[in-house]
């Protein structure tokens, strides 16, 4: 599924070769957030991985995969009402044999929401 211009948009975003920040906008009118959970939606934490995942690959310009998930921490959760507009932070990423290692935090001005170390490879 792809999730970019759906389920998100890009706003504004910076990168060079070992970084990229991102400020992105959920569309809390997703049908995504109508069924997790109808009356208090919350943001997957596979489509939080999904949105890290296809920046990477817009970023390098080749499509990636989920390798590996060396470590995540959901650390609150992200109400596409209370939060619209998130900042996703790519770091220490570093060409791997058939893709890329990199960290990524998703926060907004006040506070963060997840952070993740994970491996994508290349999808053919």
């Amino acid at each position: 599924m792809v999730l970019l211009n759906d389920f998100f948009r890009i706003i504004s975003s910076t990168q060079d070769e070992t970084t990229g920040l991102y400020r992105i906008a959920l569309n809390p009118e997703h049908f995504i957030f109508k069924a997790h959970f109808p009356g208090n939606p919350i943001t997957p934490g596979v489509c939080q991985l999904g949105i890290v995942e296809e920046l990477m690959s817009k970023q390098t310009g080749t499509r990636l995969c989920l390798a590996h998930i060396g470590n995540i921490k959901y650390i609150n959760i992200i109400s596409p009402t209370d939060t619209t507009e998130l900042e996703v932070r790519l770091s220490h990423i570093q060409h791997v044999n058939q893709g890329y290692s990199l960290q990524a935090v998703i926060a907004n001005d006040s506070q963060t929401f997840t952070k993740m170390s994970i491996q994508l490879i290349h999808n053919s």
